[in-house]
């Protein structure tokens, strides 16, 4: 097996410093956070009814984040749209919030235009690329960042600027309420912590290679469990799934007892914040998860509050999958059939 512990052994396949970009996500959230939280979006946007937010991939992680932190706050509807076209609520009361770390993401320019034949509300956030110079021209409001903190250049690494940037503007917006020294407090228990979460998901990983993980989250971590699937899947080259509970609960226990030769191994996201009916669904599912002879880990989340363990399985999540990525002698950087895809896509 891989010495994780070894820097010059990482270093062989991370060619293009992806643990640094992992490294560097309190960075990211600092830089973000001083461009975008004095920010007030009301003036420039207007009051509106509804939102959509598109984006493909990493660059949905604020998204995902957002729908399960704060669905008990959010006071309109929101909407995650990972695809060409815009849903048919969609009006002049709807913001679409066009989502492109690259500026460059098909889908998002496709969702662009159809926003603006449906006289809806646009707003963009990106480094840079078509959508930003689309949006200059069309002097519509637009959010702009510098990813000085991801030395990797993989979009799916600049997971600070996209997830705390996606909480500024909803705050800009005044539709959520998070102080800022709760968001301060929050990142200086990430800096505090770093080592400690790195450690404990470069154990976690060894306990997961050469089997399938399936991540399980409920309530404000649903978001967590989506993104870490993601991670394992482009940075870990590693088949994954998640589900949330409660909702596992009614079918996918049933799923467990075939075929026998599973090899899998189900990651709980386990929080002291989840609700007395959660925390028991929780301890049963694990129970009927062992009676199926299906092993289980725990990453035990240990923020004071839920934006503190959000953002610790944020971290969590880039370590892990980093590390799971080595063991399997994968460069974390490179998405060769992704790529391959795209360029086929193309012609």
């Amino acid at each position: 097996m891989i010495n994780l512990d070894d820097p010059g052994e990482i270093k062989k396949f991370d060619s293009k410093d992806v643990l640094g970009s992992t490294k560097s996500f309190v960075k990211q959230c600092y830089q973000i956070h001083e461009m975008l939280g004095g920010e007030d979006l009301i003036a420039r946007v207007g009051n509106v009814e509804s939102i959509v937010f598109a984006g493909m991939g990493g660059s949905a992680y604020g998204a995902y984040i957002v729908s399960g932190l704060f669905k008990n706050e959010l006071e309109i509807p929101i909407y995650i749209n990972n695809d060409y076209d815009l849903p048919g609520f969609v009006n002049d009361k709807t913001l679409v919030i066009l989502t492109s770390y690259s500026g460059s993401t098909e889908e998002v320019l496709s969702c662009l235009q159809a926003a603006s034949k449906k006289e809806a509300k646009i707003l963009g956030f990106t480094s840079g690329g078509e959508l930003a110079q689309t949006l200059k021209e069309q002097k519509l409001p637009l959010i702009v960042f510098d990813p000085v903190h991801n030395p990797s250049g993989q979009p799916r690494l600049g997971t600070g600027y996209l997830v705390l940037g996606t909480i500024d503007i909803l705050r800009a917006l005044g539709l959520i309420k998070v102080p800022a020294q709760v968001i301060t407090d929050t990142l200086q228990y990430l800096d505090e912590n770093s080592s400690r979460i790195c450690e404990e998901a470069k154990a976690l990983a060894k306990e997961v290679s050469n089997k399938i993980p399936m991540v399980f989250a409920g309530s404000f971590l649903s978001g967590n469990a989506h993104i870490i699937r993601n991670q394992l899947n482009e940075t870990a080259k590693s088949i994954s799934m998640f589900s949330f509970l409660p909702e596992l609960n009614h079918h996918l226990m049933e799923g467990l007892k075939n075929p026998e030769d599973k090899h899998l191994t189900v990651l709980f996201l386990d929080s002291n914040l989840y609700s007395e009916h959660l925390k028991k669904r929780l301890s049963l599912t694990e129970e009927v998860i062992k009676l199926n002879n299906v092993e289980s880990i725990k990453y035990h989340l240990e923020g004071v509050n839920k934006l503190e363990q959000v953002f610790e399985a944020l971290l969590f999540g880039g370590f892990f999958s980093f590390f799971l990525a080595i063991l399997y002698q994968q460069d974390p950087s490179v998405i060769p059939w992704v790529d391959y895809f795209k360029e086929k896509l193309s012609k």
